[in-house]
């Protein structure tokens, strides 16, 4: 990869990432008192350590430091896709934490995730190999993948029956977040977890970040 390539891919995934940041605080800051607020900040902070952890995986992907931000990623990942069950569980008129037994399964699941991904467990090694990235990953990556799938098949399964019974405003709103959050959050799946998982290369977990440009 030529290095006008690294920093035309490096420019971009910033300008992303401060988008992200910047969207994550102005909906914080706008009600910092409602869950749906803090639920939508923390999926978007956790978006934006995700893309962090893959920028840094894939520039030093053949060193210590590289595998270190490669499982920080996969730990940002787990917290963003629980932050949007919650998310979804609250929006747009619930003003406390949900406490059904879905969301606290999945959050126990998250917290042991977010610990065994710092491990061997979940990725084992990264490599550069005919110049795309090979990750190895633990007999735990399936697992990982499947909760993934979980969070978002639950929530979309949750803004499907929103939507049936929204009229007006609200059903308008839902229908924006179906686009804006859910899609790119299926495609940076496929693109972050499918194609690895499937077919044991990570060459194109650099693209998944960028679909965050249709959240934005």
């Amino acid at each position: 990869m030529s290095y006008a390539h690294v920093l035309a891919n490096t420019t971009v995934l910033l300008v992303v990432m401060t988008m992200t940041l910047w969207l994550a605080l102005f909906v914080y800051f706008k009600n910092p008192s409602r869950w749906v607020n803090r639920a939508f900040a923390v999926f978007a902070v956790a978006a934006t350590g995700w893309m962090a952890g893959i920028s840094m995986g894939i520039r030093f992907a053949e060193s210590n430091s590289g595998l270190f931000w490669w499982r920080i990623a996969f730990v940002m990942a787990g917290l963003t896709t629980y932050a949007l069950v919650i998310f979804f569980h609250i929006f747009p008129q619930a003003q406390s934490f949900p406490h059904n037994r879905a969301v606290m399964l999945l959050g126990v699941v998250a917290a042991a995730l977010a610990v065994i991904s710092t491990t061997p467990w979940i990725v084992t090694a990264l490599k550069i190999i005919n110049g795309g990235l090979k990750v190895q990953y633990g007999p735990l990556h399936p697992f990982f993948a499947l909760y993934i799938y979980a969070c978002i098949g639950y929530s979309l399964w949750i803004l499907v029956q929103k939507i049936r019974s929204a009229h007006g405003v609200e059903r308008l709103q839902l229908k924006y977040l179906f686009a804006g959050i859910l899609v790119p959050g299926i495609l940076a799946t496929i693109t972050n977890l499918a194609i690895p998982l499937l077919f044991g290369t990570s060459r194109y977990s650099q693209y998944g970040p960028l679909f965050s440009f249709v959240m934005i």
